[in-house]
């Protein structure tokens, strides 16, 4: 039985690997973020996904601990409950396939955090059942701590896992938010220890040098400029994000508002809720790229930065570092301006209203970005002009 559970669960393991929470069969040119159709709401059916993902890990908490203490003595005996762990694993993995479905209209980050808790949850007990089977776990505390795993992975389908479009994808940007903080604290400090004045003065530049708690390198003074620079866009970055989260919170009033009595309403205002939400998918969509970009622009701070040359012209787009950096303030700059012009009036339609708040830091971070992006190319294009002379 437990290995007829293990060819089962392995089975589950892989197609939950297969879903595709990118959802790219059902975007178009337009509309790069997949199809929603709530925002704050559970619908029905998706609140009953989740409660099936709840029932499957509460089953499977409470077998796994009868598993492992009656397999210790018998692991024949033991088997027996293997049957209701993979009953509660297809519970859960049933839930993450409906989530997937298009036409529950779950986000991309709704997708991704039911695949991923699935995912974790079928690898515990894999691994648990695995450990009985090799017998690893007769005679030890294998078990035990194998079955804590399992628990754990539960607990967090049971307690903590973001549950609705609005909760996932505001939990997205904050980790991108994070990241952007946490990025720029790193090479603020490598930056602060290797001031260009300090250069000049080789007791600082040397006592700061065997304190430095990065990679123990510092940058030049030609390179000093460029990660100020580049630092400042990742700074817009965070900016933007933030800013997103406001207009998302906007747009979700507006939708909130068209939701109240949905069936009653006139097929102008259903267009009207349908073209926000895909809106909102959309700017989260881009947002994702911002908060990649972010941290592949990091990586490339590290010293000694890297300025070769991809071709002959000694430009800042014909190194790494500098494409990134474009990439990186198109971006900013796509998503700046969808925040800016929301669902821009055509076809007769109302244009959606973003708050004086909004406004006013779009229009802040459209200049910084602008400005911050030209220093960096600037630094870049100065930098490659004085290697190359």
């Amino acid at each position: 039985m437990n290995q007829e559970t293990l060819i089962g669960l392995r089975r589950l393991a892989t197609a939950l690997k297969e879903l595709d929470d990118t959802g790219k069969n059902e975007v178009t040119e337009e509309n790069i973020g997949i199809s929603i159709n709530h925002w704050r709401d559970l619908p029905p059916e998706v609140e009953h996904a989740y409660k099936m993902m709840n029932d499957g890990a509460e089953v499977i908490k409470a077998t796994s601990t009868k598993y492992t203490l009656i397999g210790k003595i018998d692991v024949d005996d033991g088997s027996k409950f293997c049957t209701e762990l993979r009953q509660g694993c297809e519970l859960i993995s049933t839930s993450a396939f409906l989530i997937h479905q298009p036409s529950m209209g779950c986000a991309r980050s709704t997708r991704y955090f039911a695949k991923q808790n699935a995912r974790a949850v079928v690898a515990t007990v894999v691994a648990l059942i695995e450990s009985f089977v090799s017998l690893r776990a007769i005679g030890g505390n294998t078990g035990a701590q194998l079955t804590g795993a399992v628990w754990s992975a539960c607990d967090k389908i049971i307690e903590k896992i973001p549950k609705g479009n609005r909760t996932c994808m505001r939990r997205e940007l904050f980790t991108w938010v994070s990241e952007c903080n946490e990025t720029m604290q790193e090479f603020q400090d490598l930056l602060d220890s290797t001031s260009p004045e300090d250069q000049e003065d080789n007791t600082k530049a040397w006592d700061k040098f065997c304190s430095n708690p990065g990679t123990g390198e510092t940058y030049t003074a030609l390179e000093h400029p460029i990660v100020a620079a580049c630092i400042a866009i990742i700074k817009c970055s965070r900016g933007v994000l933030g800013l997103a989260i406001k207009s998302l919170e906007c747009a979700g009033d507006e939708v909130m508002r068209l939701t109240v009595d949905l069936d009653a309403a006139a097929e102008k205002e259903k267009t009207r809720r349908r073209q926000i939400l895909q809106w909102m998918s959309n700017l989260h969509e881009i947002c994702r790229n911002i908060g990649e970009g972010a941290t592949d622009l990091g990586y490339l701070l590290y010293p000694p930065l890297d300025l070769c040359v991809e071709g002959v012209e000694m430009l800042p787009s014909a190194t790494k570092l500098g494409q990134q950096m474009l990439n990186q303030k198109r971006v900013l700059l796509s998503a700046s301006y969808m925040i800016n012009d929301a669902l821009p009036a055509k076809d007769g339609q109302v244009a959606m209203v973003m708050s004086e708040e909004v406004k006013e830091m779009c229009s802040k971070l459209l200049s910084a970005i602008e400005i911050r992006s030209n220093d960096a190319e600037q630094s870049i294009a100065s930098a490659l002009q004085k290697t190359h002379d």
